[in-house]
């Protein structure tokens, strides 16, 4: 009896593994195994296995919210792409879970503060945008949050 047990979930692990949708990026978009641009759900795989990325397809470009992966399965970045831009709020994590960035794109292009902080919460850049340009007041403090440069792009 544990033999076919056995022998029927290694044979459903397989028809899973040869059912898997494979989808192919050309040129910026995603396509089908059949060649059609790819509209669903997709997740993509590290070689050991473990998730890389999950996110959302329309007519073959990201849409919608993703998330990245480390391998130890941490969650590393998380953010939204419109027609395979990144747009928004973009979030980052390090490997054991901590905060580390907190930037914004609009069409793709860099825009509103950057703030990066350290492991141990301490904030060490902030950085401003404006349609991928640097602008305002860029900041950057030491290890012990101390400000230890200031730099003016408003007037460059």
């Amino acid at each position: 009896m544990k033999k076919i047990i056995l022998l029927l979930l290694v044979s459903f692990t397989i028809i899973l593994g040869v059912s898997a949708q494979k989808i192919v990026l050309k040129d910026g978009l995603y396509y089908s195994a059949e060649g059609n641009l790819y509209t669903g759900d997709y997740t993509a795989y590290l070689e050991s296995g473990n998730k890389k990325s999950v996110f959302s397809i329309s007519a073959g470009k990201a849409n919608g919210n993703v998330t990245y992966f480390y391998e130890n399965g941490g969650v590393m970045e998380t953010g939204i792409f419109v027609d395979n831009e990144k747009n928004g709020q973009w979030l980052r994590w390090d490997e054991n879970g901590h905060k580390i960035a907190e930037a914004f794109y609009v069409a793709g292009k860099k825009n509103n503060t950057w703030l990066v902080w350290d492991a141990n919460g301490i904030k060490r850049y902030e950085m401003v945008y404006s349609s991928g340009l640097k602008t305002g007041t860029w900041l950057m403090w030491d290890e012990n949050g101390k400000l230890t440069s200031e730099k003016n792009y408003n007037n460059l």
